[in-house]
């Protein structure tokens, strides 16, 4: 995996020079890293974590709450005696859930200052893998993982591949925020081949009422696929489709990284004929809610001990809202206890899946359909495909963008000093690279971010909203 490290490291660099690149070189540099991650990700190891997973379907409440116990106290142990930000943390004998309340909440803020003290210093330099997140409130944030925490990340994939009925390693189309395509492309192929994992990556900075017609065309020459990505991104798609007319049958389409709200759940699936599988998860790796074959939200209980708590800390009853507050079981390298991550959630009121799985049922609580940004030549892009702009602002507490009118956007950044001011123009270039010069694109630091009537604090809005 060191070349997924130097890939990580140099990225900004590797997207120029691939992004001059012909189309034959392109698929061989994507095929190239892909490999790397086949070799990971489908490594021995992972098909043994995936049969333990298996095996555990069937557990009781009793076996779960157990199981948390145990892995709590783990990772604990773990915390204080290798990182050494935990290192004065209480030496908890757990014998109950509800005794891990005794440890403080850490906040994101506290993560992005502390991220290095967190680290666990048994691994070696040469094994951590640094990636950056913003998450919902565009506040970027550094974390670290190994090529061992990414290959047991992938077993828990695999898991819901197989609940929906998928085997390991299935031809899928991909559209997440890789930026496989030139922004500065105007005519298709927008997708690109990673032929080591059978996989073709889907350009998702290209969707627009001019290009639907090459989507819908490539979507149907490979149809009977699994389809993943964004669910804005796979909303646009399915828009596209059945405008065009006839569905395109896929066997089974995953969505992750934002909220699924039933109506655009029920625009995709009848897209696609096919079942929809969500997923919440994270860039931390520290929480992982998944969708089964009843559509019942799941909490992994082998991946993550999760909290859902009201303003004063305090657990909420079932159906009441609160902060989801998470403790992460599989990144031993960057390991996060009690992190109170910005997303909230409810446990549901009934308990009980059809699917016979005893693991919590949870609502996530991002249930709106996120508002898209317009370009002015028509591209549409969502909140995920901007959040890419923001990978490399670290300053800003918050930041915006505000459709004031299609083909116009201000950027607001809550933030200050000569850093941020630097940072600003630098994300404000980026939405001017993405969206297109003919897009007006205003920027400005401010001292707090817009928060709606439900008390969100959403990356895109409409002017008025």
């Amino acid at each position: 995996m060191e070349l997924e490290k130097w890939y990580r490291h140099k990225a900004k660099h590797l997207q120029f020079v691939y992004d001059r690149m012909p189309l034959f070189v392109r698929t061989g540099l994507v095929t190239v890293r892909g490999l790397s991650l086949v070799m990971n990700r489908y490594a021995r190891s992972m098909y043994e974590d995936l049969e333990q997973l298996k095996s555990h379907d069937q557990w009781s409440r009793r076996e779960i709450e157990h199981r948390q116990i145990v892995s709590l106290q783990d990772i604990l142990d773990l915390a204080r005696a290798c990182s050494p930000f935990y290192s004065a943390y209480p030496p908890l004998k757990l014998t109950s859930l509800s005794a891990w309340s005794q440890l403080p909440i850490i906040s994101r803020e506290e993560v992005r200052a502390m991220a290095q003290a967190m680290l666990n210093v048994t691994v070696r330099e040469r094994d951590r893998i640094w990636v950056t997140t913003t998450g919902t409130t565009g506040a970027s944030l550094k974390v670290c993982y190994t090529p061992a925490v990414m290959r047991k990340n992938w077993a828990f994939r695999m898991q819901q591949f197989l609940w929906a009925g998928i085997r390991p390693r299935s031809p899928r189309i991909t559209a997440f925020g890789s930026k496989v395509v030139s922004s500065r492309q105007k005519s298709p192929p927008y997708w690109v081949s990673n032929i080591s994992e059978n996989q073709i990556l889907v350009s998702i900075f290209h969707l627009s009422s001019s290009t639907a017609a090459n989507y819908v065309g490539f979507l149907r020459q490979h149809a009977n696929r699994v389809l993943e990505g964004f669910p804005s991104a796979l909303g646009l798609l399915a828009n596209f489709v059945l405008a065009a007319g006839a569905p395109i049958p896929m066997r089974a389409v995953l969505t992750d990284g934002e909220p699924l709200p039933p109506t655009l759940r029920e625009r995709i699936e009848a897209a696609f004929s096919a079942r929809v599988f969500n997923t919440y998860g994270n860039t931390e790796l520290c929480g992982l809610i998944q969708q089964c074959e009843h559509q019942g939200m799941h909490l992994n209980p082998d991946y993550a001990f999760l909290e859902i708590l009201d303003k004063d800390d305090r657990p909420v009853e079932k159906g009441e809202t609160g902060d989801l507050v998470w403790t992460g079981f599989i990144n031993d390298c960057m390991p996060l206890l009690r992190y109170r991550i910005g997303d909230r959630g409810a446990w549901l009121s009934m308990q009980e899946c059809p699917c016979g799985r005893k693991s919590a049922l949870v609502d996530p609580g991002v249930s709106r359909e996120s508002d898209l940004l317009y370009a002015a030549d028509g591209r549409v892009f969502s909140p995920r495909a901007v959040n890419q702009v923001l990978k490399d602002a670290t300053s800003f507490r918050f930041c915006q963008f505000v459709q004031r009118q299609k083909g116009h956007v201000l950027v607001r950044a809550v933030g200050a000093g000569r850093r941020a001011e630097q940072e600003l123009l630098g994300v404000r270039q980026g939405i001017v690279s993405l969206l297109g010069a003919s897009t007006t694109v205003e920027a400005a630091l401010v001292t707090e971010p817009i928060v709606t009537v439900g008390g969100k604090t959403p990356l895109v809005l409409r002017e008025g909203n």
